[in-house]
C-alpha cells in the first residue's frame, strides 16, 4: 500500500473532485477554446497519475466512435428547425447548414464528456477514496465497505465472465446459445455477495475498527489542488465573460 501510494502524483479523491468540476465545466460552457483548456488541465494530472498513452489513445477512440455515431444521426435525420441555412448535396443525401453545426457541437461535447469520464475510471482508485472518506469525513463503515465489496466485484465478474466464455468456445457453443452464460454469472454474483456479506460479519466488523493506513492528504496534494482550484475558477470567470 505505502509503495501504492507513493507513485500516486495526486490523491484519488482529489482527482475525483478534478474530474467532477470539469465535467460540469464541459456540460455547462458554450466555448469550445476553453473546454480543450480544461481538458488539457485535467489530463496533465491524469498523466502524471499513471494513465498510459495507449488507453489515452483507446479511449479517444471509444469516445470518438460514440461521439461520431450521434454526428450521423443528427446529420441524417434533423428536426425540421434545423433545415436551414445553406444545403449541400452528397449522393442522395441533404444536409443542412444549420444542422451540421448543430451536430459538430453535440458530437464535440460527447466527445469531451465520454473521453474524459473514461479516462477517469483508468486512474482513480475508489478503494483508497472510499477509505479516505471512512476514515478522515465519516462515512459511515455501514455503507462504506459494502460499496468497497461491490467494486472490487467487478473485476472478479469480468474474470468469470472471461472463463465462462472461453469455455463455450472450446465446447463449440453456438452463438445463439451464447446467452445462457449470463445464467452461471448471475449465480457467482449471488454467491460472491453471500460470501461477502457472511465475510464482514464474521470478522466483526464494527464502527470502532482501526486503520493501518491514514489514506490522508499531503502537502503536495493540497498544493496541486490550489493550482487547479485557481485555473478553474479562472476559466470559469472566461467563460462568464463570453456568456
Amino acid at each position: 500500500m505505502n509503495q501504492t501510494q507513493s507513485r500516486e502524483f495526486l490523491h484519488s479523491w482529489y482527482l475525483l473532485l478534478i474530474t467532477m468540476m470539469s465535467l460540469t465545466y464541459l456540460l455547462i460552457n458554450k466555448v469550445l477554446l476553453l473546454d480543450l483548456l480544461i481538458l488539457v488541465l485535467c489530463f496533465y494530472f491524469y498523466l502524471k497519475n499513471g494513465l498510459s498513452l495507449f488507453k489515452f489513445q483507446r479511449f479517444f477512440g471509444y469516445a470518438f466512435f460514440f461521439s461520431g455515431g450521434f454526428f450521423l444521426l443528427n446529420v441524417l435525420y434533423p428536426s425540421n428547425d434545423l433545415k436551414m441555412g445553406d444545403v449541400f448535396h452528397f449522393y442522395n443525401f441533404v444536409f443542412y447548414q444549420a444542422s451540421l453545426e448543430k451536430a459538430l457541437t453535440v458530437m464535440l461535447r460527447l466527445l469531451f464528456v465520454s473521453f474524459l469520464s473514461m479516462s477517469s475510471g483508468s486512474v482513480i482508485n475508489y478503494t483508497k477514496v472510499v477509505l479516505h472518506l471512512i476514515v478522515h469525513k465519516g462515512l459511515r463503515l455501514f455503507w462504506g465497505y459494502p460499496f468497497l465489496l461491490a467494486l472490487n466485484s467487478i473485476v472478479l465478474f469480468k474474470t468469470e465472465f472471461q472463463r465462462i466464455r472461453i469455455n463455450a468456445k472450446l465446447r463449440q457453443l453456438p452463438w445463439q446459445d451464447q446467452l445462457s452464460l449470463f445464467f452461471p454469472l448471475l449465480v457467482f454474483a449471488i454467491r460472491h455477495s453471500q460470501r461477502g456479506a457472511l465475510a464482514l460479519v464474521t470478522r466483526g466488523l464494527t464502527e470502532e475498527k482501526t486503520f493501518y493506513f491514514s489514506y490522508d492528504l499531503s502537502r503536495s496534494d493540497k498544493s496541486l489542488f490550489r493550482f487547479f482550484l485557481i485555473s478553474y475558477f479562472f476559466l470559469v470567470g472566461i467563460a462568464i465573460y463570453f456568456r
